[in-house]
C-alpha cells in the first residue's frame, strides 16, 4: 500500500495528485477551481473542505481505490494558512529539511491521516511594525517543497537562488548545506495578469498572453522598462499594436519583459552584496523560458540553471515526500 495523495491548495485553485511512492510518479491529477480565496469571501472554510473532500473523493474513485488504500496524504500551501483547513505556523528561517519536519501537523482529512507542511518566515515581527521592520520580511506557503524537490535532482553545490516564477514570484536564497536562508516576494505574475486583463491594454491582447517566447521582444520589452520606465513601457504595447507590425505574440513578450525587468531589479535589491554561485529557475514554462534568458542578459558571472519541465513537475511530489519521511525517519528513530 505505497500510495499517496499530495494536496496543493493555492489562492485560487487546489490540485490533488495520486502519486506511486516507489516510482514517484502521478497515477492522476485533479484541479478543483477553488482556493483560499474562496475562504476569504465567504468567511470560513466550508466550501474549501467540501471540495477538497469531493477532490479525494473523486480521484479515489476514478482509479477504483478506497480510503485504506492511500497510506497518507500530504498537504502544503495555503491550506496551511489562517483561510486553509488547517494552520500550521511559519518556521523562522534558516531552515532545512529537520525544521520543516519538526513543524508538521497530523490530522484527518476525507478519513485519511493528512500531514500538513508548514511554511517559511524570513524573521519573527513583534507588535506594531514599521515600513522599515519589514523590508527583509517576507512569507512563503508551498514554494518550500518545491525548492527541496528542485534541489535533490540538481544537486548544486555551495550557495544559490532558486527562482520561482508565478503569481507571486518567489526568490528563495539557499545556503551551502540546502538550508532556506530566507525568501522575497514579488507581485510580478499578478501584475502581468491585471495589465492584460484589466487596462486598455486588452484589446492590444485579445488572445491572452504569450503562445511561444520571442527573444527580440522580450528583450525590446526588458531595456524599455529599464530606459523609460514601467508605466511607460507598459503603455508602449499598446502604441506597438498602433504604429507598428508587432504580432500579439510580440506584443505579449514585450509585456513579460517590462514586467520581468522589475522583477530582476527586485532580485537584485534582495541579494545586495550576497554573491550566489548559482541560479535554477522554475516555475510556469514561459515565465521560466523568459526569466532564464534575461538573467542570462543581467548576470554574466552567475551559472543559469533552467529546470526542466520534468523536474519542475516532480520537484512539488519529490520535495512533498522528502520532507515527510524525514519527519517519519526522525520519529521511528526515537521509538
Amino acid at each position: 500500500m505505497m500510495k499517496i495523495i499530495l494536496i496543493d491548495c493555492g489562492t485560487t485553485n487546489t490540485r490533488i495528485r495520486l502519486i506511486d511512492k516507489h516510482i514517484l510518479e502521478p497515477i492522476d491529477i485533479l484541479r478543483i477551481d477553488v482556493g483560499v480565496k474562496n475562504t476569504a469571501i465567504d468567511n470560513n472554510n466550508s466550501v474549501l473542505r467540501e471540495s477538497i473532500e469531493s477532490g479525494v473523493t473523486k480521484i479515489l474513485d476514478q482509479n477504483n481505490l478506497k480510503n485504506e488504500d492511500i497510506k497518507h496524504m500530504i498537504a502544503s500551501g495555503m491550506i496551511t494558512s489562517n483561510l486553509g483547513l488547517r494552520e500550521v505556523p511559519h518556521i523562522v528561517a534558516p531552515a532545512g529539511l529537520s525544521d520543516f519536519a519538526d513543524g508538521i501537523q497530523k490530522d484527518e482529512l476525507a478519513g485519511i491521516t493528512c500531514y500538513y507542511i508548514p511554511g517559511l518566515k524570513n524573521k519573527d515581527v513583534k507588535g506594531k511594525s514599521t515600513e522599515e521592520d519589514i523590508t527583509d520580511m517576507d512569507i512563503m506557503r508551498g514554494e518550500e517543497v518545491e525548492v527541496f524537490g528542485l534541489l535533490e535532482q540538481q544537486m548544486e553545490p555551495e550557495n544559490g537562488l532558486v527562482i520561482l516564477p508565478g503569481s507571486h514570484t518567489k526568490y528563495i536564497h539557499v545556503g551551502k548545506n540546502k538550508e532556506i536562508l530566507s525568501c522575497f516576494s514579488t507581485l510580478g505574475g499578478e501584475l502581468i495578469q491585471a495589465v492584460q486583463n484589466s487596462t486598455i491594454i486588452s484589446s492590444s491582447l485579445k488572445n491572452g498572453l504569450i503562445k511561444e517566447i520571442d527573444y527580440n521582444s522580450l528583450e525590446a520589452g526588458y531595456y524599455s522598462a529599464m530606459e523609460e520606465g514601467l508605466t511607460r513601457s507598459l503603455f508602449k504595447v499598446r502604441l506597438l499594436d498602433l504604429f507598428t507590425s508587432y504580432t500579439e505574440n510580440q506584443r505579449a513578450n514585450f509585456l513579460i519583459g517590462s514586467i520581468l525587468h522589475e522583477d530582476i531589479e527586485g532580485m537584485k535589491f534582495y541579494l545586495k552584496e550576497n554573491k550566489v554561485d548559482w541560479v535554477i529557475v522554475g516555475g510556469a514554462k514561459f515565465l521560466k523560458e523568459g526569466m532564464a534568458h534575461l538573467l542570462s542578459k543581467a548576470f554574466n558571472d552567475v551559472n543559469i540553471i533552467k529546470a526542466t519541465e520534468e523536474q519542475v513537475e516532480k520537484s512539488y511530489t519529490i520535495g512533498s515526500i522528502l520532507v515527510q519521511n524525514y519527519k517519519k525517519n526522525r520519529s521511528d528513530s526515537n521509538v
